[in-house]
């Protein structure tokens, strides 16, 4: 998907969350991990301090760049357009000693966590217990309650 022209990687997106959309829940999880998992990577393209200024969910596929952040975003976007109602949220994680950054999908309060390894959807029992949490990213402070 990610090599596709911008208009074709819509439409293959679109797809994808209508296929997923069918599939139980824990499975749809694994697909969007995988999905994510092998999007192009670029550093810095989101900061977590300026939510209004992230792209909406067809600017961000559209655009193509993803960073850490962006890829967590990208998940989020993802389920939250499917068909599977569970609550979503990205946390903002910080490891002090060495500032690495973790942008964590959280789905039905940690039972399952996206991007943090790759290609493998875990829970919050797998989060390393020194990172210090720095922000968490809601559905409505996107505005996705819009979307719908």
């Amino acid at each position: 998907m990610w090599n596709l022209l911008p208009h074709e990687r819509l439409r293959t997106w679109q797809e994808f969350r209508n296929r997923i959309s069918e599939l139980p829940p824990e499975q749809a999880l694994i697909e969007i991990e995988h999905l994510w998992s092998y999007a192009p990577y670029v550093q810095n393209y989101l900061h977590y301090d300026l939510v209004n200024e992230f792209p909406g969910p067809w600017e961000l596929i559209y655009d193509n760049y993803y960073c850490n952040l962006a890829k967590a975003l990208g998940i989020m976007y993802t389920l939250y357009l499917s068909r599977h109602d569970v609550k979503i949220e990205i946390r903002v994680y910080i490891d002090e000693s060495t500032m690495e950054q973790y942008n964590l999908v959280y789905v039905d309060d940690g039972k399952y966590v996206l991007n943090l390894v790759h290609d493998e959807v875990v829970n919050s029992t797998q989060v390393p217990n020194n990172l210090k949490l720095k922000k968490i990213i809601t559905s409505t402070e996107l505005g996705l309650d819009n979307l719908l």
